[in-house]
């Protein structure tokens, strides 16, 4: 229906006798002046693209009067981006010479921002993965695809668990989106839980490291993930887009394979995908890692009305994914446990471009999601069951230039959430609702540009049965809690020359503990702990302060940040011991508690093209944190006996200063380069922790990319680990009984047409 009566819209356009143009092209090498093939030829304002031909040709027809944004990339070439006028009943026709280069500048933006944008233009530190950096970069797991960059750590329960710690803050001060939407899983909830979302059929994706969570939330002090693949098209090819991605690695003897098309069907814009991966026990420097095996399987649909006016498009999505957690840490089942998780996901989306009034884009989406996970013990028993429906809507109003405001945007949110626990876990079911409400502001337009923005959120949650958690000695009752908060945030990017620009942010965030924070009390048998929450803790409010200097020239780019956050109310699973015997059957047993705490460092990333060919880059990241009062004792249970013993100052799993050093030598057609990870000693410890060791780490890579009739091709070879070097993240919760993965030789080939 919504198809239906949106589709009249390019109807009305033709009756009111509009005469149309077009863009018509060639792409070429600046310095050969042969055609570029495969290159895209988008339409930035009306997510119009089309790949060129054999002879380098594009074209855009039935275009309304207007100037857009003509942006052409290719693999091996520094992206172009033109301003072309079209008017009335004419045929504009243009020539694009891509200039071949090793470095090139990061790819439009959509996260975290107001309007699509080149990277160096966001009011935030930011990294996106695209193209031959994203195949380079290519894993099983958003987190380990990211983790390379600046401020990005990993924490997991073994590969397939993995999730990214941005700038020491973890869970869902985090969020991992899917095409700006949060894919309504559990993950955030406890490291044994998978994000549920495929990396393997993203176009790109994109990290925002600070404060720009207004328009995603106001929990997300961290930064924000998000897996952009317009799984609704927001483009009609003039042609079949496809994409075909293979991928295997010796290491666990994992193998993928993916793939996604894209094709006009009359009037509609259709996109269908389809992903498999297998893979087997990690194997490391020290022997197998046993049970950390996965299958993962997923398929979308989602088609779309595309048009001047806008789109309005549906979209169902399957992931479904069967994963080993190992066993052999404190209080682990001797062979670990088996996950098995689904989820199924509807999705609405409308956006309508609006020509008249203060509003110039209007967005509408809704998501329903149905998630379920069951946690198997050794025996095939089920020990844990999750299962949690979602719908989510929101609604978007943007302008541009009004008034002295150059660009803006009014939103608000509704979700509620229904979650089912079954098992040992003795969490009680419970339904949440949340209502949020935003507007965000942009001044200036030329060397100074101010954001601002002001974001409401209330939640309230409803536990559907009522148990009582022992606290301190008290009995507490696990009832209703409600929450309520104003969010904020204030940042300035200042351009003084075209290649420099310098920017400041400031931002207060809020956040509601989660349903397990207020009433877990019983053993969580995947992550080997015994969880104990607090119905009456307070919400965590933090002040955020984020100071970074951007350079981009055409031979370097390069960035770097330094921030600080300051929280109060700070939520952790405290320690309250390591238990070999007693009441938690030897596991360890945790307290979710509220302690101000506090977070500072720095991070930066270098990409220098010595020649035009060879190519240095390096990232550094640091963060420190530590509590900023006093703790109480921990209470270490042992039988039957009581042991006090002093807290750590420090909050559990912070990375230590990490980066990465290499080195590239690239042409058109073909790279080969090298990486070091290094990562220093960390004995900065959270309870119970127990310190690691630095490592220098050395990875290869190398690969070719070749057109044969209109189809890209892009193979790249990597070997991770090369001298099967045992080292260990500190942020791992298995580390304890193996290292990391050893030597793994990984093949990726692309298929673009």
């Amino acid at each position: 229906m919504l198809l239906a009566a949106l589709g009249t819209i390019p109807a009305a356009v033709a009756a009111q006798g509009v005469r149309t143009g077009a863009i018509v092209g060639t792409v070429v090498d600046s310095t050969t002046g042969l055609p570029v093939v495969a290159a895209r030829a988008r339409i930035v304002e009306l997510h119009r693209e089309d790949l060129t031909h054999e002879n380098g040709s594009f074209d855009h027809l039935d275009l309304r009067p207007a100037t857009y944004t003509l942006q052409v990339q290719r693999l091996g070439y520094r992206p172009v981006a033109q301003r072309v006028e079209v008017k009335a009943g004419d045929t504009v026709k243009v020539r694009i010479a891509l200039a071949p280069a090793a470095v090139t500048l990061a790819p439009s933006i959509v996260t975290g921002t107001l309007s699509e944008r080149g990277g160096e233009q966001v009011l935030s530190p930011t990294a996106s993965l695209s193209g031959a950096e994203l195949d380079r970069n290519l894993a099983g797991t958003i987190a380990a695809t990211v983790a390379s960059q600046p401020g990005v750590s990993l924490t997991a329960i073994g590969p397939a668990t993995a999730r990214p710690v941005i700038r020491g803050l973890g869970g869902d001060r985090i969020l991992v989106l899917e095409d700006g939407q949060r894919p309504g899983d559990m993950s955030a909830m406890s490291g044994d839980h998978a994000i549920a979302i495929d990396v393997q059929t993203a176009r790109q994706i994109d990290v925002v490291r600070g404060p720009m969570s207004l328009l995603y939330g106001s929990s997300a002090l961290g930064g924000v993930v998000n897996v952009v693949r317009d799984e609704v098209p927001v483009a009609r090819p003039e042609h079949l887009h496809a994409t075909l991605t293979a991928q295997g690695a010796t290491n666990s003897t994992a193998a993928s394979l993916s793939g996604d098309a894209t094709l006009p069907v009359g009037w509609l814009a259709v996109r269908a995908e389809g992903s498999y991966r297998d893979a087997g026990n990690v194997q490391t420097p020290l022997g197998e890692l046993v049970n950390t095996d996965a299958r993962t399987t997923s398929a979308a649909l989602g088609t779309a009305r595309i048009g001047d006016w806008g789109h309005s498009g549906l979209s169902y999505r399957y992931y479904g994914n069967d994963y080993g957690i190992p066993g052999g840490f404190i209080g682990g089942h001797e062979k670990g446990v088996d996950i098995k998780m689904r989820r199924n996901t509807l999705r609405s989306e409308s956006e309508l471009h609006l020509e008249r009034g203060p509003f110039s884009t209007v967005s509408l989406t809704g998501v329903f999601t149905d998630y379920g996970h069951k946690e198997f013990e050794s025996a095939g028993v089920v020990g844990t069951s999750f299962d949690l429906t979602q719908f989510a809507s929101d609604v978007l109003l943007k302008h541009d230039a009004y008034g002295f405001l150059s660009q803006g945007a009014i939103g608000a949110r509704f979700q509620r959430r229904e979650v089912t626990t079954g098992g040992s876990l003795h969490t009680p079911s419970t339904d949440d609702n949340t209502v949020a409400g935003f507007i965000v502001e942009e001044v200036g337009q030329g060397s100074i540009r101010v954001q601002s923005g002001v974001r409401f959120d209330a939640a309230k949650y409803t536990p559907r049965e009522v148990a009582f958690i022992d606290i301190g000695g008290q009995r507490i009752p696990t009832r209703p809690r409600s929450f309520s908060a104003l969010s904020g945030s204030l940042g300035v990017l200042y351009e003084p020359v075209r290649e420099l620009r310098f920017g400041a942010s400031v931002s207060r965030a809020y956040r509601t503990p989660d349903f397990n924070e207020l009433y877990s009390n019983g053993p969580h048998l995947a992550a080997n702990t015994f969880e104990v929450g607090d119905p009456e803790l307070e919400d965590e409010r933090g002040v955020g302060v984020d100071v970074f200097v951007r350079f981009t020239r055409s031979n370097v780019n390069g960035e770097v940040a330094v921030f600080g956050n300051r929280l109060t109310n700070y939520i952790f699973p405290a320690s309250r011991g390591r238990v070999e015997q007693g009441r938690q059957g030897g596991r360890a047993l945790l307290q979710f508690s509220n302690q101000d705490a506090e977070f500072r460092g720095a991070e930066g990333r270098l990409e220098w093209s010595v020649t035009p060919r060879f190519v240095l880059n390096a990232t550094l990241s640091q963060v420190n944190a530590h509590f900023r009062s006093t703790r109480d004792s921990i209470p270490v249970f042992v039988d039957a006996d009581t042991i006090l013993i002093a807290p750590s100052k420090f909050p559990p799993l912070i990375p230590p200063l990490h980066g990465d050093v290499g080195a590239r030598y690239e042409r058109t057609n073909w790279f080969a380069g090298t990486d070091v990870r290094v990562a220093d000693r960390q004995d900065r410890l959270g309870d119970f922790e127990d310190p690691t060791a630095g490592y220098a780490v050395i990875d290869l890579s190398s690969g070719i990319r070749f057109v044969q009739g209109n189809r890209l091709h892009a193979i790249t070879l990597r070997v991770d680990n090369t001298l099967d070097t045992a080292y260990r993240n500190h942020l791992s919760r298995v580390k304890e009984i193996m290292p990391e993965p050893g030597r793994s030789i990984a093949l990726v080939y692309r298929l673009v047409f």
